[in-house]
């Protein structure tokens, strides 16, 4: 078989991808987890008379929770699959990697295992969060040195 009736028979069979759909799919299922927060924030802090300061931590804390409970039963992924990077608003999928390394490196032990492995997927976000709010503290004290607020 020559190499152009191959391409031919390659691009014929191959799945066509919907994009926009995709996109459209990871803006509602994104959009409703933020609804979803704010809705644990209003009612802690409507109902459980939480100040908005708690109210943040209740609602961030019960997205971490839900996250590492479908992580360990192995929904998460199959909603990953289905919704895409809707799903991967910053506190869910930090809460995912962590939960996920942990689990996969259960087995070599608490010290080895889960102690050394947890921040493996998440690590390299934390040390480039860390550096990156050094950079702007710095960049906003130079600022405020030559009279700039911000």
């Amino acid at each position: 078989m020559k190499d152009e009736r191959f391409q031919e028979i390659v691009k014929e069979n191959q799945v066509k991808e919907k994009k926009g759909k995709h996109l459209l799919f990871a803006f509602l299922v994104g959009g409703c987890m933020g609804l979803f927060a704010h809705f644990i924030y209003d009612m802690s802090f409507r109902y459980l008379g939480a100040t908005k300061e708690n109210a943040g931590l209740i609602s961030t804390s019960v997205i971490i929770i839900l996250t590492t409970i479908l992580t360990m039963t192995g929904t998460y992924k199959k909603l990953a699959r289905k919704f895409g990077a809707g799903l991967f608003i910053p506190t869910s999928g930090f809460a995912n990697s962590m939960a996920s390394s942990a689990i996969e490196s259960k087995f070599e032990g608490p010290i080895y295992g889960l102690g050394s492995r947890m921040f493996y997927l998440a690590g390299s976000v934390i040390t480039y969060g860390i550096f990156s709010a050094f950079i702007y503290a710095v960049i906003r004290y130079l600022l405020s040195l030559i009279g700039v607020s911000l």
